[in-house]
């Protein structure tokens, strides 16, 4: 049975997509609550020297690689470049541009230890308003200055420029046609690959620490799941092979560093058949899609939770209450923010726009 097989048998909706999305998303509150906790040179050593660092650094790659795929789909399935780029608009800013006004506006001034009128002047405040626009930034002043990671806001949010630039290549990709013939999938990929790993050695970046994997790697990641989408008909659709890919994925960059740049297809494929997977929706995945509010909102609130502890409290007594609160926040985003711009799709599909060549 191939991946197209499965994708059909399950109607194209599997919940495996689902649930990996939710569990990827509360994975990774697990994973920040240790620096939250220790600080950022504790948590590195931590997980370079603990077996779980090596299962825990995929998770973040894992997302990269199930949203090439996906947008693969979308991108087949809706060939009209200006409203798939409408959509992905909808689908990330709106409930983006609140966290960061929740953040700036409601979060700082309570918190921080600087004075009004120089918290709402100072540089670092004017700046983190361009969370709203993606252009990224990270502290508030005077916010958790006690904590481990000090005024660190959104932590989470540094991987934001990067799925933009999957954005725009996938479109760079659709414009040029290399969705037609889709071998060119292949030599784009390959190219891709030697363009990360020759910016990455001349930069002196390692393209995995313990603490996670690069920003050019989570693009080879979306790549990855770009091309086992496109090659869908033709790849085995296999958990046993799922299973040893994202072993191999995660115990290669151990290795060598060089052999992370081998590890992005084996981690997509491994995401891909894992996700084709279709138990029985619970009501956490039947209800809704809550792992973009879990993503967007975890940081702060671990954050919070800390500096309300006192800056000593463990990662299990943070996760521990930081996750309900993010459960919370995430249901608001779901169901106020984000459902609600989704429904603006229909108005989008229906206008004009511009089709990809096929």
């Amino acid at each position: 049975m191939t991946i197209d097989d499965r994708w059909k048998i399950v109607g194209g909706r599997p919940s495996g997509f689902d649930y990996m999305r939710i569990t990827l998303a509360v994975t990774i509150l697990v994973w920040h609550a240790y620096p939250v906790s220790r600080g950022t040179k504790a948590a590195s050593e931590f997980w370079r020297t603990s077996l779980s660092g090596h299962v825990l650094a995929i998770l973040l790659p894992m997302f990269f690689a199930l949203s090439g795929f996906l947008v693969a789909g979308s991108m087949y399935r809706n060939p009209d470049l200006r409203k798939f780029l409408t959509l992905r608009l909808i689908r990330i800013y709106p409930a983006l541009v609140v966290e960061a006004g929740l953040s700036a506006l409601l979060l700082g001034p309570f918190l921080t230890t600087v004075p009004l009128v120089q918290y709402f002047t100072d540089r670092k405040f004017l700046l983190y308003l361009m969370n709203t626009i993606g252009w990224v930034h990270f502290y508030l002043p005077g916010v958790f200055p006690s904590n481990p990671q000090p005024e660190l806001v959104n932590g989470q949010l540094w991987t934001v420029p990067f799925e933009l630039e999957c954005y725009v290549l996938i479109t760079v990709i659709a414009i040029l046609g290399f969705f037609r013939l889709r071998l060119r999938v292949i030599p784009i990929f390959a190219l891709a690959t030697l363009a990360v790993l020759a910016w990455n050695q001349h930069s002196g970046v390692m393209a995995a620490t313990p603490g996670g994997w690069s920003g050019r790697i989570l693009i080879l990641c979306f790549l990855g799941g770009v091309t086992i989408y496109s090659f869908r008909d033709q790849i085995p659709w296999r958990i046993d092979l799922a299973i040893v890919s994202l072993m191999a994925a995660s115990f290669l960059p151990s290795i060598s560093d060089t052999l992370t740049y081998l590890t992005p297809i084996f981690l997509a494929y491994g995401t891909v058949c894992l996700g084709l997977l279709n138990p029985r929706r619970m009501l956490i995945v039947d209800s809704g899609d809550y792992s973009y509010g879990v993503f967007l909102y975890h940081y702060p609130i671990e954050q919070t939770v800390q500096y309300f502890l006192g800056g000593d409290a463990s990662w299990l007594m943070i996760v521990t209450i930081s996750l309900p609160i993010t459960i919370l926040f995430a249901l608001f985003s779901w169901w106020c923010i984000e459902k609600p711009f989704l429904k603006v799709r229909s108005f989008v599909l229906r206008g004009p726009g511009r089709v990809m060549q096929q």
